[in-house]
């Protein structure tokens, strides 16, 4: 499992080692902000250059509430990552659980 605070720009929050297969099994990104809505864009990078893969573009997450941006389980291979940008920084956190081959 990692935890990521999310900010404005735009941070890799899970990235597939060498020689790992990462199979992502739930992601969760809350807004801690109190008074605040606060939009969240989560793109997967592949390894080698190919296709991006928008997971969610803008989604406004309200205050004190949560959003999935992955339903169901998602692979990612050696070299391929996530990263999520928020609008605003100090307002939303990622959860994500995964499991790791190698």
């Amino acid at each position: 499992m990692v935890n990521a605070d999310i900010t404005t720009s735009d941070p890799t929050v899970l990235t597939a080692g060498s020689g790992e297969t990462l199979v992502v099994v739930g992601c969760q990104v809350s807004n801690m902000h109190a008074s605040t809505a606060c939009w969240l864009t989560a793109t997967v990078y592949q390894s080698g250059g190919g296709t991006n893969a928008i997971l969610c573009k803008e989604v406004s997450i309200p205050i004190n509430d949560a959003f999935n941006p992955i339903q169901g389980k998602l692979v990612l291979e050696t070299g391929d990552y996530i990263k999520m940008d928020a609008q605003a920084n100090s307002s939303l956190e990622a959860t994500i659980s995964y499991l790791k081959q190698t």
